[in-house]
């Protein structure tokens, strides 16, 4: 049996395998989600657009604003941000799952994912904006670190836009008005039931 010693406090507790599960560790990422869904869209040197959906996007600075994307290599979003050292974040709610989900599911190779958007031109990058998003941020790449399997981008926000009816004054999301995808993993997502805890 697997054993586990806890302190609680001073107080030395233990947890049978009854109790905790060892989670294969190409799934711990799985523990820190959900993840807020993210469409990332970029273009090619020929105005080619195309967009995939991403979880692992996140600030890392706010002096000067930047974010950080992990894109695989595989994927033709990989190639196209490569080349072209931009990109916009696109955040959906959750009204937009079911194209969300086709973004993630087939490849820009195969088809053109846009015919099936709305979209706009950014107005410091080439990458296409989805218009029916709450908010977009628009990135320009600053360095690239390789990390496993993934490739991390980190970008400089230059242009960042929100729909007015989806922010509070704080510059925080109304939940009552918008209600963001969030990632559980694999093919399972979820959102807020609204509401905000302020202390």
């Amino acid at each position: 049996m697997l054993y586990l010693s806890v302190v609680f406090e001073g107080a030395v507790g233990v947890l049978s395998a009854v109790d905790v599960l060892n989670v294969p560790r190409e799934k711990a990422y799985r523990l820190l989600h959900p993840k807020l869904v993210v469409v990332i869209s970029s273009s090619d040197e020929y105005g080619r657009g195309n967009v995939m959906t991403a979880a692992w996007a996140m600030p890392v600075s706010s002096a000067p604003p930047m974010v950080v994307v992990a894109i695989s290599p595989k994927r033709l979003t990989y190639e196209y941000v490569k080349s072209s050292k931009e990109f916009v974040i696109n955040v959906p709610s959750i009204d937009l799952i079911d194209q969300v989900r086709y973004f993630g599911s087939v490849s820009g190779k195969e088809e053109n994912k846009l015919s099936r958007a709305k979209v706009g031109n950014g107005r410091r990058v080439k990458a296409p904006i989805l218009l029916d998003s709450i908010a977009w941020l628009e990135c320009k790449v600053t360095n690239e670190v390789e990390a496993g399997d993934h490739v991390l981008f980190i970008a400089e926000v230059i242009e960042a836009y929100v729909k007015k009816d989806a922010l509070e004054e704080d510059i925080t999301y109304n939940l009552e008005r918008f209600k963001p995808i969030l990632h559980l993993g694999g093919d399972s997502y979820t959102t807020t039931i609204g509401g905000k805890v302020t202390f």
